[in-house]
């Protein structure tokens, strides 16, 4: 038991295990009377320090709180999402047979909200250099291509991004990796975090980008018939991106609210890629505090 966890409850529990006080009464913590307990039972039915932790109203605040505070970067997952991310070990990558995955730098699970409030959900293939470094997917150069298409629509902030692969592939998207893709581990924490988004978020619309992510969405069944649009991936040489951006930026437009009707621009994508035209930085707020300083000019 952690030293400083004797400011946080009574004395007579410290040698009780995670897992015991969790099944506790809520008086066990320091400052909690039982009358205090008493009344949260009966105003909330919460009678153990888990009901209490995972109360709706107390996360409700605690996200709101959250905002305020954390308006200049990304804190990281809320205690429901770090359950659910944990769902998928990283020994399923780090040991998996086929020895197709960078394991060095570990896994990247998301970019965006995790609060609730997100109306794009962004499906992705796997994480790169950058993103491995910032520990957020979709920070690099296609990062920031997506992120200018999300604001060509009016979208600055309400996504939730994450990728058919939380680790780093070796090679490319082939049949071996195909068939890793549909593995029934993978597959069911995937599909299983997908519908859990679209459970709590008002998601609109799924924008997934490259093969890897097309052949994931195109094999999880779509119970609620949720719009999804396929895209040419950021990486992939404009004379097959633009076309399949420009054919259904319109469309993608029409099914969202927008953050900002001000940004919205229809204006085709044209020409080589262009730093100022199609690329746009990562905000602040998507990334963590601890960012390394050379990255600062890189990403936002």
């Amino acid at each position: 038991m952690p030293f400083a966890w004797d400011k946080l409850i009574d004395k007579a529990y410290l040698n009780n295990s995670l897992e015991e006080l969790g099944k506790m009464p809520i008086d066990t913590l320091k400052g909690v009377s039982k009358k205090d307990a008493d009344l949260l039972q009966q105003a909330f039915g919460i009678k153990t320090i888990n009901d209490f932790g995972s109360n709706p109203y107390f996360l409700a605040a605690q996200a709101i709180y959250r905002a305020e505070m954390e308006k200049e970067y990304d804190a990281g997952p809320p205690p429901f999402w770090l359950q659910k991310f944990s769902e998928l070990s990283d020994d399923y990558f780090v040991q998996h047979p086929s020895a197709r995955f960078r394991s060095a730098f570990g896994g990247v699970l998301y970019r965006g909200r995790l609060d609730n409030t997100a109306r794009v959900l962004v499906v992705g293939q796997d994480p790169s250099t950058d993103e491995a470094i910032a520990r957020r997917a979709f920070v690099g150069s296609a990062g920031q291509r997506l992120q200018k298409f999300l604001n060509k629509v009016g979208i600055t902030r309400s996504y939730i991004i994450i990728n058919t692969f939380a680790y780093s592939i070796l090679g490319q998207f082939d049949s071996e990796m195909r068939r890793i893709s549909l593995e029934p581990t993978l597959k069911n924490f995937r599909e299983n975090l997908i519908d859990t988004l679209i459970k709590k978020n008002p998601i609109q619309v799924i924008l997934t980008f490259g093969a890897g992510a097309k052949h994931a969405m195109d094999n999880w069944e779509n119970t609620q018939n949720s719009k999804v649009f396929n895209l040419v991936h950021p990486t992939a040489p404009e004379a097959t991106t633009h076309p399949s951006w420009n054919n259904q930026l319109s469309e993608i437009a029409e099914f969202l609210e927008a953050d900002d009707p001000n940004i919205i621009n229809m204006e085709p994508y044209t020409g080589k890629w262009d730093k100022t035209l199609h690329m746009t930085n990562i905000p602040r707020f998507d990334l963590p505090y601890d960012i390394p300083f050379l990255a600062r000019n890189t990403w936002y």
